[in-house]
């Protein structure tokens, strides 16, 4: 399995310093609100895409529900909106190869940048302290060799794109697909289609049944998902339907999709009944052994952990592909990740002890 041994995270949003090891295919972060949970899964994404410079703009317009993030807004990733403070994420893959990532927001003279600005309008003290460009500094380690890069966006007065470079000589072999908790947020048309071209449509047609009995088949027309039903003689457009099944359906085809070998889900539960959640579990493993994926989700349900639960003591050959991390900013240690293996789910589950927060 390719992807994620571990993650050190340092000045990023709300995380002072953290470091989780021993990730395996299924990842599961617990907490508090305000703990961190997304913040990991953003962390991922970045490591992945590394080479992008317009990801961290995508990731703040994702959290924000807002597709007008500007450069300035980044500082939300700065720890404290300390903008001189540059967060930092280091990783080791499975593959031994070693990851650093640094964030700057700094200024760069861009003649192009100036260039658009209003006629008349003479470059001030202000103008030239303006923070215009995000780098996005990166370092890749293997066999005790360290290449390093470097990508850049830079933005014009009026906050448009005037110059972006991204990584030079750069091949990413990783593919990361970020499901976010808002329901209207994500489409499964790519990912379906994707499935379709490599006759891999039953798959998610039994995944599908087992969510609903009546559904027979699917189909993309126009990048848009329908479903048939039973009974109705004409196919329905997925978007225009609940949304348990539009979450269930978004999970279900990134999981299969074998593209993409890192699936990032935040808040699973979301628009799902707690009927679908012990199948959809089911699904996220089995898909992601099928397809040599290694997941990481968020959760503050305690009906989704007592469901994995279920599925776990009736599928034990999946066991030991999950870890449970319960996030925690202590007093003394600052921010920190407990560790369960299924032994612990189980022993949590039987004893009714509270696994989404240690001060709880």
């Amino acid at each position: 399995m390719d992807g994620f041994k571990n993650i050190e995270i340092n000045n990023f949003r709300g995380i002072d310093h953290l470091k989780i090891d021993d990730f395996s295919r299924v990842n599961i972060f617990l907490g508090q609100n305000s703990s961190g949970k997304s913040s990991i899964l953003e962390c991922l994404l970045l490591m992945v895409g590394m080479s992008n410079p317009d990801l961290p703009q995508t990731i703040n317009s994702i959290r924000s529900r807002s597709y007008h993030s500007s450069l300035l807004d980044l500082g939300y990733m700065f720890h404290n909106y300390d903008l001189k403070v540059s967060p930092e994420i280091s990783s080791e893959m499975f593959d031994e190869t070693k990851r650093h990532l640094a964030l700057y927001l700094t200024y760069v003279f861009d003649e192009k940048s100036q260039a658009d600005m209003p006629t008349g309008q003479l470059p001030t003290s202000e103008t030239k302290t303006f923070l215009n460009t995000l780098k996005m500094v990166f370092d890749i380690e293997s066999n005790q060799q360290k290449n390093s890069y470097e990508s850049s966006i830079t933005v014009n007065q009026q906050g448009f794109n005037s110059n972006k470079k991204p990584a030079e000589s750069y091949l990413e072999k990783n593919s990361a697909v970020y499901l976010s908790s808002d329901l209207g947020g994500s489409t499964p048309a790519n990912d379906l289609i994707e499935l379709a071209k490599r006759k891999r449509k039953d798959i998610v047609t039994e995944r599908l049944k087992l969510f609903d009995s009546r559904i027979t088949t699917w189909e993309i027309l126009n990048s848009v998902a329908y479903i048939g039903l039973e009974g109705i003689d004409q196919l329905l457009a997925v978007n225009m339907m609940g949304d348990g099944l539009r979450r269930y359906l978004n999970i279900v085809a990134a999981s299969a999709n074998p593209i993409n070998n890192i699936l990032l889900i935040d808040e699973i539960e979301n628009g799902l009944h707690y009927s679908a959640y012990k199948k959809l579990w089911e699904a996220i493993f089995a898909l992601a052994v099928s397809t040599n994926k290694q997941v990481f989700v968020t959760t503050h349900s305690k009906e989704t952990l007592q469901k994995l639960n279920q599925m776990l003591e009736e599928r034990p050959e999946y066991r030991n592909e999950m870890r449970l991390y319960t996030l925690e900013n202590t007093l003394k240690k600052g921010d920190q990740a407990y560790k369960y293996t299924y032994e612990g789910l189980s022993g949590a589950c039987e004893n009714d002890i509270e696994l989404r927060s240690i001060a709880l």
